[in-house]
């Protein structure tokens, strides 16, 4: 039986080819490296192993089919070639080998590190925004310190600011000591007392006179003498005189003016105030007198004039802050019906004592006996009321967290908690020591 194909190697590339036997002598380009090759022929079969030939019938004549194209098989890397002038070598295939089948990947179960790195995942965006505040509290301090810082400097030194008021007010006092040959030895008093405590003294001799500007005196310096005469005076008679509204001596007697009154360390006086429309003049002053063993005590005191009458001192503020009716009245709770007082206010926004039925539907008064003293008493009302309306009016006297003069009505509330009564501020009856 002859070979069905020849196995030869290229030449010159060494490529090894397989065709069929019936190409042996055909000349065609190797698929690989393009040379020109020749299949070699077949080897005849021996005699010894060839089989004896197969007798055959003869076959009917048929046409004779055109040749089909020839494939030359060559390995992977060889491509298909068309052969122009002969049939097709394809190289002998290459086996590859089996790849393993894909096995999947199951879901990875969580871990014990797992809750560890979303901790640390938090900590980290924690951080972030951390550094993220940084960043803006930075620029929101600086101009908070700078708003801080100009509105001092605006406090203090624009001219009719607080704060230059406040130096006017703290200068030497005006009232003066008289003269070494009308005062009396000073017993006790301090070297720098403002005032000496002299024996009965009646009232100035220009009070007799009529005018305020008798003996050529202006009523700045009459109101201060008025006021050196009331302070130093030892008991009622002397003071009579000096006070208004007229009050008789027994009336004087039943109160802290029946006597001398506490050492007087230093007097400061405030710009006096004219009210047209009554044909008034007010001298207001700040008096600090000694105390034992403890600081001074600032209080209030005014002096008015009205029209040409002689100053005089104002008796109800006097009684109120200096003689203790309004520091009696809110010591401790009690039950006796609204009072009037003459007081130095200052409303706050809110309430900031838990204890006060209702904190946070109230606002606070502060009740103090000087403009720089500290505060006798608060009193309280409700935000929901006709005195809110009247402190948040842009055109009413009484601000927020400024401290005037005042005539209020207290009284202790004991209807909406009886056991916790607090002092409730029912009306500002004047923003003024005005009647």
């Amino acid at each position: 039986m002859a070979l069905e194909t020849l196995t030869f190697s290229c030449p010159s590339c060494q490529t090894r080819l397989t065709v069929k036997a019936s190409m042996a002598g055909v000349t065609g380009p190797c698929p690989n490296c393009r040379s020109t090759i020749t299949a070699p022929a077949a080897d005849p079969p021996s005699p010894a192993t060839s089989p004896a030939p197969v007798p055959t019938l003869p076959e009917p004549a048929r046409a004779t089919p055109e040749p089909a194209p020839v494939a030359v098989e060559k390995d992977d890397e060889a491509e298909d070639l068309a052969v122009p002038t002969g049939p097709r070598i394809r190289p002998e295939p290459r086996k590859r080998p089996e790849r393993p089948q894909i096995i999947p990947v199951p879901k990875r179960k969580p871990t014990q590190d797992e809750p560890w790195e979303s901790s640390t995942n938090s900590r980290r965006e924690s951080g972030r925004r951390a550094y993220r505040l940084r960043d803006a509290l930075v620029p929101a301090t600086f101009l908070t310190l700078a708003v801080l810082i100009v509105g001092s400097l605006l406090y203090f030194y624009a001219p009719g600011s607080p704060g230059q008021r406040l130096l006017e007010a703290s200068r030497p006092p005006v009232v003066k000591p008289r003269p070494p040959d009308a005062q009396a030895p000073r017993s006790g008093l301090a070297e720098n007392a403002a005032i000496a405590t002299a024996p009965d003294v009646g009232p100035p001799p220009e009070m007799e006179a009529g005018p305020a500007e008798a003996g050529g005196k202006s009523p700045a310096v009459v109101a201060n003498e008025v006021l050196d005469a009331f302070l130093r005076a030892t008991d009622a008679a002397s003071r009579v005189n000096l006070v208004e509204p007229a009050t008789s001596e027994e009336e004087l007697a039943a109160t802290l003016l029946k006597g001398a009154l506490p050492e007087v360390a230093q007097i400061f006086s405030d710009l006096p105030r004219q009210h047209p429309e009554e044909q008034m003049t007010d001298f207001p002053y700040r008096v600090s007198f000694f105390q034992e063993n403890a600081p001074n005590v600032d209080f209030a005191i005014l002096v008015r004039q009205r029209g040409s009458q002689p100053p005089r001192v104002f008796l109800p503020a006097f009684l109120d802050l200096v003689g203790g009716r309004l520091a009696g009245f809110t010591a401790r709770p009690n039950t006796l019906p609204p009072a009037r007082f003459h007081v130095f206010l200052e409303p706050i926004d809110g309430c900031y004592e838990m204890e006060v039925p209702g904190a946070d539907r109230k606002f606070t008064f502060k009740l103090l006996a000087s403009p720089f003293g500290k505060e006798t008493a608060r009193a309280y009302a409700a935000n929901v009321s006709r005195l809110r309306e009247r402190v948040e009016d842009p055109d009413y006297p009484i601000r927020w967290g400024m401290r005037r003069r005042a005539t209020v009505s207290i009284q202790w509330n004991h209807r909406e908690d009886p056991e916790r009564p607090f002092l409730e501020l029912l009306d500002i009856n004047s923003p003024d020591w005005n009647p």
